[in-house]
């Protein structure tokens, strides 16, 4: 079964409904609706938070409203745009999280990836979206101008700003799919996850006695090389990357 992605509907019906021009139902005759398009909104991204975007359809939406599929198409024209805003609305950060800022570029770029990392834990079926074609709605686009705050004052060209923040996210992105999202197995595993680990670690320690893995009975041998989560992972990897970023720009803490 291939990704849902962003972009894949009518990029013209996404954005006009994004950035709320002409309204959802502008020119559709029929009875007075029942519902708002940011209640459609919330109701796709609930079940998708408790069912993850495969489950995503037009019908399920419209059983979560307690209405008909075709109700839902006075709202959006089909589940590729409904995507979209559910991902704009998914990501927009809330006036308080605006609000805060770092007192360093660093530490700036920090929040960013914590309120990242909180972001893909509250809804994992982000991690399940191809967002190669992002579509940029005002929550997006909130989300990315509170993002470039940690430059202010900093004399760093606006490419290198946008592939900073491109590295910051990528970093997320990829310790978030290793550790928050969901099994993707139309039939769930028999085993949780610690049994899985557990039925695994007899194969690894034979492996690291054997001799055959030097290098992997070295980092073994360590009692805590193993007990890190998936944060930590995200956290070292960061502060990897911000260390470059502040020698090659010359950048204070």
């Amino acid at each position: 079964m291939s990704s849902p992605q962003t972009g894949a509907g009518d990029p013209r019906r996404s954005l006009e409904l994004l950035w709320r021009e002409g309204g959802a139902q502008e020119g559709r005759p029929g009875p007075k609706p029942r519902f708002t398009l940011d209640q459609v909104v919330a109701t796709a991204i609930a079940l998708a938070d408790r069912s993850g975007v495969t489950a995503l359809n037009m019908r399920a939406v419209a059983d979560e409203l307690g209405t008909g599929p075709m109700t839902l198409y006075r709202y959006v024209p089909g589940k590729a745009e409904l995507v979209d805003l559910m991902v704009d609305r998914a990501t927009e950060p809330s006036p308080e999280e605006l609000a805060v800022t770092g007192e360093t570029w660093r530490e700036h770029l920090a929040l960013l990836a914590e309120g990242t990392w909180d972001g893909y834990a509250a809804h994992p079926w982000l991690l399940e979206l191809n967002q190669r074609r992002p579509v940029l709605g005002p929550g997006s686009l909130a989300g990315f101008d509170w993002a470039l705050r940690a430059f202010e004052g900093h004399d760093i060209p606006g490419r290198e700003q946008n592939l900073i923040i491109t590295g910051v996210m990528s970093i997320v992105i990829g310790a978030a799919r290793d550790h928050l999202i969901a099994d993707s197995s139309d039939t769930p595993p028999p085993t949780t996850e610690s049994e899985w680990w557990a039925a695994q670690e007899p194969y690894l320690i034979r492996a690291s006695e054997s001799g055959d893995y030097p290098r992997l009975a070295a980092v073994s041998n360590e009692e805590d090389a193993w007990s890190f989560q998936g944060r930590e992972a995200m956290r070292f990897a960061l502060d990897a990357f911000l260390d470059g970023v502040q020698a090659r720009w010359s950048l204070d803490q």
